[in-house]
């Protein structure tokens, strides 16, 4: 077993102050209080961290558990589904080394049973929907496959040797491929134990019909002796049957080996019909299995653990009574739930009977007393005075024109005739519902297509003059379509015709230099992407092929005036592909050669263009971030011309020699300061080829590259230089390089073969970007040849640099990244981000509706979906969740998809906030509630808008930082400045300014329609349900409040729990009672040196109230300055502390002493910290 001990006090320190208090809350209340309980809720309004407390729980639950030497540790996470398993399980981590397995479902968990043996600390996870539900069907072949194998190694030869129970097991598999699965199944990786206890279930269990399971799979395993084809019909029937009963046992065995001693539920609302005991449910009973486990404590994640507000109107009105006292029970037991509901029933009738005030708040305060008990919640919203928590609302352009209406009654007159009257909704949500609907999606649909295939003469009728269907030649004519609906009408106009459709990234919130080109339109400046959330399962799929159709005919129509004169024919939509122009290609003859190094050269991390064309460090030194680009690449230009001298000449006559655009740079590196062949050895080894490439041409052309030295390279271009600028400061493969080393430890980080070759990687993404066709016919240049200058232009325009280091300063923290080590962050990153990048477009049909001979055709076609995508379908298939996890990444990059449109079904949990602080409610939800989860969905921790608004005020604060991760000291600088707000909730969640980013609320609604009265109702309720949580008839009671006039604020029960002073590490006083250490006035204490003298010696102390950690670097003989800032900031800035300031003293002995004055989290000893480093301070 291992025995390293989870470090508590770092994950701690990694929590914000109102997490922590959190967490201290619910430890105490699970592990330490004298009336300790088994069941906490963490009910923190939604987007506040509740995945970032849980870390925080488990860290202080698994130190408080292990002083027991002989104890095994099981942590089990149990979320609702995949995708947030996918988001959420690196964050957990509380150790570094523990593996964090992911069983899927309960069935498989016998896989790593025998590994949690072995582990002193375990970390399991699965989702319920596939973990507890598991009777009556088949299963998944891999469950099969571990069956077999379980009775195999419990039942012996006897059992492999008759071939009927391989057939049995095969399913609907063929049985090779089944055979193939079984060998994926390693038997002597089974714990013997578990497969016992299988055995054991089995003997005792009954069948599906009624004799003993025994003898039932005996009887119908010898059916599959002799057969050679799947079962079919009824047998097939009863061996799925016991296929489920045995799943079941698995199940229920793999529970009982589990031991679990901290359950963690994540959003729980999602699968509260799992909470009933009594319920006469396998799956309940397999969740109570896990529950009640004697040494179980459960730790239950939500925003909205009950209903929090119900309308009269809505179907069984007083839903959120029943469920708020159903859950308070679930956690508490009925006597602190008849004590509530006693509460709350005071409180109820002293307000509306006009009662004594005093009695009121008393049983205000019972109520509030006995729920913090058993829960807790902390809003965001209390963090501006107004409670808007940044929220504006924002107009959107809803237009009804005349052909919108002679839609609605093309539509309506088809629906009469089908017998569906009531299709309003239907036109109200989306543009051409019978082009767009699936076949099978709404019964509108499937009857429309019953009679197309039936020949029914009235619909063919009812069509014959149609207006509103979307006819397939103007598609494929690139020619404008119109909207076809009022509110997308309002969303093109406001992301489209707006010109968005010009961007390959969004805009970055802190350019280290002017923008141009599009990305300097005031228009697109302050562009966020849209979320679109309806409650229509086709209006995603309309959102996303329209608004794609829309960007990519602006696209096409732009890019035709560049084609040469004489040039080729206009492109049509279905037209072939064209040919990706960053392409690595050989040149045709008798003897091919690579024929695209400009593209390699493109995206080569060069460490020597990285280092001098930083225009970060040109900001620095030019003390401004508002210098245009021109003076950025003069400033390199001048750093770039001496390197340039000192290479060898090239010829003197003859033609220019173009090599040296992408030749130049790999010759800079060739006699720079690093080991430039580790990396073309590893690019070789693990480069991937773009899927269009001949597997072979990237090869070649990496061997050339290699070989650049002995090229005999003719006349330099005269503008090589310059071009060189542009590659150093806005190259894809520069820019990745430099965005990757601001989080892996800053510039030494840049000539690491790990760390370039990570980068080449992300620049092969930014290369699939622009060979997307839609890219390309913005970027165009007259010919492919000259393309790479186009992509160099465009990533100059829009500040890749900042682009991609504000995407990797969000990934570290999104994927869990803070405490992995540089390479394994690195590797993470670029994975996360080449995904992103590399995202192909989906196809959605497309069905024209014609008439022809009286009779109604319907024409398949195919439309991509790009500039904006759907969301949230259902995962048929392992292949549809991945599509879904790429399309989710995608979304929270800087690159396309700039729109994305779901159904709110499903998305608790789910973060879409980094590059969006935008939403679009195409459909009202029915109560504020779900309006308010919703918009959390776009406004969380670092949001866009957060991030904008942040660099707006503090982004100068990157002029004197040291090299790392800017954004650490931009955050590190406006924390600093909202110290005195009381909560860390501001600046990392809530962050408004005069002027600045906020959440844009869009309601697209028409004027005097019944959604606007419905709008106007929310708006009175939404923030106001707080004050009547726990009540009945809380429409009765908010609408009481509001005719007295009265001050009903009182009413809301506060959970927020007790704000918690956080001792110091190593026993000093509390921070308020310690001085203030002015950085500039004052010196610095010395503290002893930890690990003696040396070329670079490293000591720190932490010093005052502020957070700040002076760190003292002797600068010794023969270290330089760039040794020690690396050390420097990986104690303080590379952990993702900003840096506030520098000095530099001089020493009597002529050494340099630095001081780095950077922010730590409070109370936490710098010391200790600095003591961890010396075991990986080199490379």
């Amino acid at each position: 077993m291992t025995e390293t001990r989870p470090d508590v006090e770092r994950t701690l320190a990694s929590l914000k102050d109102f997490q922590r208090a959190t967490v201290e809350h619910a430890f105490r209340r699970l592990f330490t209080d004298e009336d300790a309980i088994k069941r906490f809720l963490v009910a923190d309004e939604v987007g506040l961290g509740k995945t970032m407390v849980a870390k925080g729980v488990i860290a202080r639950a698994v130190d408080h558990l292990w002083d027991d030497p002989d104890r095994r540790l099981d942590v089990v996470y149990i979320c609702s589904n995949s995708q947030i398993a996918r988001q959420n399980l690196s964050r957990l981590n509380v150790v570094g080394g523990t593996e964090l397995r992911h069983a899927d479902r309960l069935t498989l968990l016998p896989h790593v049973i025998r590994d949690l043996r072995q582990s002193r600390l375990n970390f399991v996870s699965f989702t319920p929907g596939t973990s507890f539900q598991v009777s009556s069907t088949g299963g998944k072949a891999e469950e099969r496959a571990l069956l077999y194998q379980m009775l195999a190694k419990s039942r012996g030869g006897e059992f492999t040797r008759r071939n009927a129970w391989k057939k049995f097991f095969q399913g609907w598999m063929s049985l090779e491929n089944f055979e193939r699965r079984l060998a994926a199944v390693d038997r002597a990786d089974l714990d013997d134990e578990l497969c016992r206890s299988l055995e054991e279930e089995i003997a005792q269990a009954t069948g599906p019909g009624g004799a003993p399971l025994t003898a039932e799979l005996e009887a119908c395993a010898d059916e599959f002796a002799y057969r050679r084809r799947p079962a079919e019909g009824e047998l097939a029937r009863r061996r799925d049957r016991l296929v489920g009963t045995l799943r079941q046992l698995v199940a229920r065995a793999s529970v009982e080996h589990l031991e679990p001693d901290l359950v963690i539920l994540d959003e729980f609302q999602r699968f509260k019909d799992l909470l009933d005991a009594d319920a006469d449910d396998e799956g309940a009973g397999l969740a109570h299995a896990v529950f009640d486990h004697p040494d179980a404590k459960v730790l239950l994640l939500s925003a909205t653990p009950y209903k929090m507000y119900t309308l009269p109107d809505e179907p069984e009105g007083d839903d959120h009574y029943r469920d708020f006292t159903r859950t308070i029970r679930f956690l508490g037991g009925d006597e602190r739930a008849a004590v509530v509901e006693r509460g709350l029933r005071t409180l109820r009738a002293e307000v509306l009977t006009g009662g004594d005030p005093d009695r009121a708040r008393a049983a205000r305060d019972r109520v509030q007393h006995e729920l913090r008990q058993v829960m807790c919640r902390t809003e965001r919203l209390a963090a501006t005075p107004d409670r808007d928590g940044m929220l504006c609302e924002k107009p959107l352009d809803v237009r009804l024109t005349p052909d919108d209406l002679r839609s609605w009654r093309t539509f309506d007159e088809v629906a009469r005739q089908i017998d569906r009257h009531d299709v309003f909704e239907y036109w109200r949500s989306t543009p051409y519902p019978l082009n767009l609907m699936d076949r099978d999606s709404y019964q509108v649909r499937t009857r429309f297509q019953a009679a197309v295939e039936r020949g029914d003469p009235d619909v063919a009728a009812a069509l014959a003059q149609a207006s509103g269907l979307l006819t397939w030649d103007d598609v494929r004519s690139y020619r404008a379509i119109d909207p076809g609906n009022a509110k997308m009408r309002g969303l093109v106009s406001d992301v489209l015709d707006r010109g968005a459709w010009r961007l390959a990234w969004v805009p970055p919130s802190l350019p280290y230099y002017a923008p141009a080109g599009a990305y300097a339109d005031p228009a697109l400046r302050s562009f966020t992407k849209r979320l679109v959330f309806s409650a229509w399962a086709v209006v995603p799929k309309a959102v996303a092929v329209m608004m794609s159709y829309g960007a990519e005919r602006r696209a096409m129509e732009a890019s035709s005036g560049d084609m040469p004169a004489a040039g080729r024919p206009r492109r049509r939509y279905d037209d072939r592909p064209v040919t990706p122009p960053l392409q690595f290609r050989m040149t045709s003859g008798d003897d091919p050669r690579p024929g695209a190094m400009s593209t390699l050269g493109l995206l080569h991390p060069s460490s020597v263009l990285a280092r001098l064309g930083d225009p970060l460090d040109v900001a620095r030194e030019l003390d401004t971030l508002d210098a245009d680009a021109q003076t950025v690449l003069d400033v390199v230009r001048g750093r770039l011309e001496p390197l340039l001298a000192a290479l060898p000449p090239g010829g003197e006559s003859g033609d220019v020699d173009r090599r040296w655009y992408w030749a130049a740079p790999m010759l800079l590196d060739q006699a720079g300061e690093h080991d430039d062949g580790a990396f073309w050895h590893l690019l070789a080894d693990g480069g991937e080829d773009d899927r269009h490439d001949d597997g072979s041409a990237f090869q070649a052309h990496l061997r050339l590259a290699q070989q650049v030295s002995g090229l005999g390279l003719g006349r330099r271009p005269t503008d090589l230089a310059t071009v060189l600028a542009q590659m150093a400061v806005a190259g894809p493969g520069v820019c990745a390089l430099r965005a990757l080393s601001r989080v892996t430890g800053g510039e030494r980080a840049l000539g690491h073969p790990v760390i370039r070759r990570e980068a080449f990687f992300v620049a092969q993404g930014l290369r699939s970007l622009f060979n997307k066709p839609e890219i390309v016919a913005i970027l165009r240049a007259e010919d492919d040849e000259r393309y790479w200058r186009a992509v160099l232009d465009h990533c100059l325009d829009g500040v890749l640099q900042s682009v991609l280091d504000e995407y990797a300063h969000v990934l570290v923290e999104s994927e869990g990244l803070q405490e992995a080590h540089r390479l394994d962050r690195a590797v993470t990153i670029s994975d996360v981000m080449t995904e992103a990048l590399t995202i192909r477009a989906a196809t959605n049909v497309v069905e024209q509706v014609r008439v022809a001979d009286g009779r109604v055709e319907l024409d398949e076609h195919r439309m991509a979906s790009h500039f904006a995508a759907r969301y949230g379908r259902a995962a048929t298939s392992d292949q549809t969740a991945v599509r879904e996890s790429t399309v989710r990444e995608a979304y929270n990059s800087p690159f396309r998809p700039f729109v994305l449109a779901s159904t709110s079904v499903g998305q608790e949990g789910l973060d879409f906030h980094t590059y969006s602080h935008a939403l679009v409610h195409w459909n009202l939800p029915s109560n504020p509630v779900d309006l308010e989860q919703r918009e959390g969905r776009v406004h969380r921790y670092k949001g866009h808008a957060v991030r904008k608004n942040v660099a707006a005020d503090h982004g100068g604060a990157v002029l004197g930082g040291l090299d790392g991760d800017p954004w650490s000291g931009v955050f590190a600088a406006a924390s600093r400045a909202c110290a005195t707000d009381g909560s860390d909730i501001t600046p990392y969640w809530v962050y408004a300014r005069d002027g600045g980013a906020a959440i844009e609320r869009y309601v697209p609604v028409l004027p005097l329609s019944r959604e606007k009265q419905h709008y106007r109702r929310l708006q009175r309720t939404v923030g106001a349900y707080r004050m009547v949580i726990g009540q009945p008839r809380q429409d009765d009671l908010l609408q009481y409040v509001g005719e007295s006039g009265a001050d009903a604020s009182w009413l809301r029960v506060d959970l927020t729990p007790e704000p918690v002073e956080v001792p110091a590490a190593d026993g000093r006083a509390p921070a308020a009672d310690r001085p203030v250490f002015d950085p500039v006035k004052d010196e610095p204490p010395v503290a002893p040196d930890p690990w003696g003298s040396g070329a670079a010696a490293l000591w720190s102390q932490v010093l005052y109230d502020g957070g700040l950690l002076a760190i003292n670097v002797r600068e010794g003989r023969g270290a330089t300055s760039a040794e020690h800032r690396d050390i420097a900031c990986r104690a303080g800035y590379g952990d993702g502390r900003g840096v506030a300031g520098t000095r530099a003293t001089r020493g009597a002995d002529g050494d340099l002493w630095l001081t780095f004055v950077g922010r730590c989290e409070l109370g936490e000893s710098a010391y200790a910290l600095g003591r961890k480093l010396p075991v990986d301070l080199g490379w």
